[in-house]
């Protein structure tokens, strides 16, 4: 579009913003990502990808960037026989990856910057216009400025300003479960491992990931009333007992271990947008959807996003039809991953006379044959998902269609 500042403006400066970047200017387009912090530090996010993730890093350009930040993972433990060999039993025929978060969003940005896009530091976004050019405001250095694009990208993650300002329709769905993390080193797990442990009887989930150099991220999952929040260094030792109770492998717990990073919980409630794009504004990652953190797909969903979006955007030069083609494949695969969580959620998680119910006829099946167990979590949204898959993983029969 002629008389534009740029292509693209990017909000934000994590995964999605930083791969789509990257692979926007590469592809020749004037990009410009606005990122707030100056210096990324630790938090409590997702650092595992599962293998359908790291396809899709792998199709992107990015799969070697991300594992200069951490290491691959090539089996996960979940206590259902032997350790699954990621390589061996997906699709996709590849490992997990396991990386530091910040040093993942300076590699990308840095990536960014070296294929030409324009990348802001300290540059805090206040105000978004749809539009033919959209209009983004922002502030940098104490001073106001805006910009003009054929579209506005807005990776600003959970809770996105951007999306408030764009006027897009928000999905909620609470869950009363909170998901708590921490980074540790001194942990007696394997380093090729993934270690992920639901324990339906006392509603926990307990996970470990490695991410190189000594560092595993932790994480429990627990109910939201009844305990006290995890919230601090001084919470370890507890955040540790309550890892060991719900988990097969509480030796995984042992060793000389040291918190090297916040310990904090976060809601497991999840957001959504059912057609993420409007006159010029789109949204990936977080701002578009979040899953529930508890089971990992938040970073694979966002670059599907990228992915998507990318590819809709160098197809045609009618972006504003892109963007609508990019809507609705999100809104396909992001439904895929939501349902296959939902199902996880009702049988491995939630609480109740009901949820006793399907345990009950589920569980003793699952343990026979743990392929009962949906796989889009670790295969992707390409798998099918019907009421044939739910019905094997419930252990219900099928309701056949009366004809008459």
């Amino acid at each position: 579009m002629a008389g534009t500042d740029y292509d693209i403006v990017v909000v934000g400066g994590g995964l999605g913003a930083a791969a789509l970047a990257r692979t926007m200017a590469n592809a020749g387009a004037r990009v410009v990502v606005l990122e707030q912090e100056q210096k990324f530090k630790d938090r409590v996010r997702g650092e595992f990808m599962q293998p359908w993730g790291v396809a899709d890093a792998q199709r992107l350009g990015i799969q070697d960037l991300l594992r200069f930040c951490g290491c691959y993972v090539s089996h996960v433990e979940m206590g259902l026989g032997p350790a699954r060999d990621l390589p061996a039993t997906t699709p996709q025929h590849l490992p997990g990856l396991g990386f530091s978060h910040p040093e993942m969003q300076e590699t990308l940005l840095e990536a960014a910057a070296h294929a030409g896009a324009e990348v802001r530091r300290g540059a805090i976004a206040t105000g978004i216009e749809p539009g033919q050019p959209a209009k983004v405001q922002f502030r940098q250095s104490g001073a106001s400025g805006s910009f003009s694009a054929r579209m506005i990208v807005a990776s600003d993650g959970r809770n996105s300003a951007a999306r408030k300002w764009a006027g897009f329709a928000v999905e909620y769905q609470q869950h009363p479960f909170l998901f708590a993390g921490v980074l540790l080193n001194g942990l007696a797990m394997p380093q090729h491992l993934a270690h992920y442990c639901f324990n339906p009887a006392i509603a926990m989930v307990a996970a470990i990931v490695y991410e190189g150099k000594d560092r595993f991220r932790a994480y429990l999952g627990y109910p939201s009333e009844g305990m006290d929040r995890l919230q601090g260094e001084h919470c370890l030792t507890t955040f540790l007992d309550h890892c060991r109770r719900a988990t097969v492998f509480p030796h995984f717990y042992d060793g000389n271990i040291r918190c090297i990073g916040p310990l904090a919980s976060f809601t497991s409630s999840e957001d959504w947008v059912e057609h993420p794009y409007k006159e010029g504004v789109v949204l990936i990652g977080d701002a578009a959807a979040t899953s529930d953190p508890v089971f990992g797909q938040g970073m694979s969903l966002t670059l599907r996003d990228v992915r998507t979006l990318s590819d809709k955007l160098l197809a045609t030069s009618d972006w504003d039809s892109a963007g609508h083609d990019y809507a609705n494949e999100h809104q396909r695969y992001f439904s895929v991953i939501h349902t296959s969580c939902v199902w996880l959620r009702q049988i491995l998680i939630e609480q109740g006379p009901e949820a006793d119910r399907r345990r009950a006829v589920a569980m003793p099946l699952i343990a026979e044959d743990p392929t009962r167990i949906p796989d889009h979590i670790i295969s992707g949204p390409e798998l099918p998902i019907d009421d044939s898959v739910r019905s094997r993983f419930f252990g219900e029969p099928m309701q056949v269609a009366q004809t008459g």
